[in-house]
């Protein structure tokens, strides 16, 4: 092949446009067209085109890295086929990769089994009822809290009313500290209705979390500043690390649990059916049993 033609090849390959036509070689390959050949194997222009960029770029720097993705190519088909007659253990290697086709297979069809038959969800009540049956197995690992948190410009207008106010719970007072929030807050996080853990704090409250979590038996409302900003911590109830962790928190561990089990317990019936049919059908036959040397 001549530059001039290998160029324009190269160019093909990245602009989508097969040139050349009338390739003689073209309709050996199914329409398309090879740019190189090592010792019978071959690379075309269609895998060419998938691995290049795809971005716009300059015709002559298409053609350079065109170019020296197919010299690598070239040279790793010589190296490959090199190393098949000198590398020992040939027989090794074709087995290992059999065996890892083989799990390939196994585990695509296992995730297509399940995705098809263990999809539907799982009832709230059946994770509460695991839940309640397993409580050794949901520790909180750091504390959990509910509560309110809010943080506030210094300079904001009202913020020695809003220190009063966020140690309250009364809907009349949560009102007022909602709208306040609104307008002049720049973080407002209101978590009576669900559990935080703790350390979902630390990126957005200028406090020692080991201090506060050393007193949340004793104290419930925070506050902290810095040179800008006050910081405001309503705790209005709290589990400890090594208790059981909230339903809430737990939920979806518990589910994963349960999906996982229901899985295991799927692909070992799919795995049981299919041993007793082909049993009934004659095509398992098993030849010098463990079981027939222990009786010997």
């Amino acid at each position: 092949m001549t530059v001039a033609r290998y160029s324009l090849l190269l160019l093909a390959a990245l602009t989508g446009v097969l040139l050349l036509g009338g390739c003689t070689r073209q309709a050996d390959y199914g329409g398309r067209v090879p740019i190189a050949e090592v010792d019978g194997t071959m690379l075309f222009v269609d895998e060419l085109r998938r691995v290049l960029p795809q971005h716009t770029m300059p015709a002559t720097d298409s053609a350079r890295i065109a170019d020296e993705y197919v010299r690598n190519w070239v040279e790793e088909q010589l190296l490959y086929k090199q190393a098949e007659r000198n590398v020992k253990g040939n027989d090794e290697i074709e087995t290992m990769v059999s065996d890892y086709r083989r799990s390939l297979i196994l585990n695509s069809y296992q995730q297509q089994l399940v995705e098809e038959k263990v999809s539907g969800g799982i009832r709230e009540e059946e994770l509460r009822e695991f839940y309640d049956s397993h409580k050794e197995l949901f520790v909180l690992k750091e504390p959990a809290i509910r509560g309110l948190l809010i943080k506030a410009p210094k300079s904001a207008p009202g913020l020695e009313e809003l220190k009063k106010w966020y140690k309250r719970n009364d809907d009349a007072t949560l009102e007022k500290i909602e709208k306040y929030s609104f307008r002049n807050a720049i973080i407002y996080e209101y978590f009576y209705d669900h559990w935080v853990p703790l350390s979902d704090l630390d990126s957005k409250i200028k406090m020692n979390l080991s201090d506060l979590e050393h007193n949340l038996q004793s104290i419930k409302d925070f506050q902290t500043e810095d040179d800008d900003y006050c910081y405001l911590l309503h705790v209005e109830e709290f589990v400890l690390e090594g208790k059981q962790k909230p339903y809430e928190l737990a939920r979806p561990e518990v589910h994963d649990i349960m999906s996982s089990q229901r899985q295991v317990s799927y692909m070992q019936q799919v795995k049981n059916d299919l041993y007793e049919r082909n049993m009934e059908m004659g095509k398992i036959k098993y030849y010098n049993k463990t079981s027939d040397h222990t009786q010997q």
